[in-house]
């Protein structure tokens, strides 16, 4: 072989090692990504953990959900059968794809350090049956992507402008406060929490208030 043919075979070995880095570059930069779609927006603070989607809507499941409320009493909602296991970010049907108004006293009120408002309501007909009611903050993860926002922030409002800013502590309402409360429904865990349904039941988010 040739020193001129030397040298041609090695500018042709140049122009492969080039043309193939270049093609591996292409491939790199044009591959999808694992992570969050460029369509996927991110917004808030994170608040909550267990079952957050779920109680922010924010979940895959949320369009599912029948928003024409049911009228319900707290009595009929806590005698309904928990389910076992919870999912961490779904649904149980029937009762979570449902929401509901409910009639009921308010008995306390607090924030949550998740940032919820925290509401413990009784059945007007037998005041021993209890259950919880939250409204999510519109600044946090979740509940600020999900297309009710604005409802968590007029339900607050309503109730602030009632009783002020709730405190991070219970204060119980003096008086006989009876409210309209209209939430989705939804299972929590159990955290010892005060008059909670012996079903945890929750009408979790509320979306909106109306007194008496």
């Amino acid at each position: 072989m040739t020193r001129r043919q030397q040298r041609r075979l090695i500018s042709i070995a140049i122009l492969i090692i080039f043309a193939a880095f270049y093609l591996y570059r292409q491939s790199r930069q044009q591959r999808p990504t694992t992570g969050p779609s460029r369509n996927y927006i991110t917004c808030g603070t994170p608040c909550g953990t267990e079952r957050w989607a779920v109680k922010t809507l924010s979940d895959a499941d949320a369009s599912s959900v029948n928003f024409s409320p049911r009228p319900a009493t707290v009595a009929w909602l806590i005698a309904q059968p928990a389910p076992s296991p919870l999912p961490a970010d779904s649904r149980v049907a029937p009762l979570e794809l449902q929401a509901f108004t409910v009639r009921a006293q308010l008995i306390a009120i607090k924030e949550e350090n998740d940032r919820d408002f925290h509401l413990l309501l009784a059945d007007l007909n037998d005041p021993s049956a209890t259950m919880i009611a939250e409204i999510p903050s519109q600044n946090c993860s979740g509940a600020c992507a999900s297309r009710y926002a604005s409802d968590f922030e007029s339900a607050r409002r309503e109730l602030e402008s009632r009783f002020g800013m709730p405190a991070n502590r219970f204060e119980n309402i003096p008086g006989n406060v009876i409210v309209d409360v209209t939430g989705v429904a939804f299972f929590d865990f159990f955290h010892k929490q005060r008059d909670v349904a012996p079903n945890a039941i929750e009408l979790h988010p509320v979306l909106s208030l109306h007194f008496e």
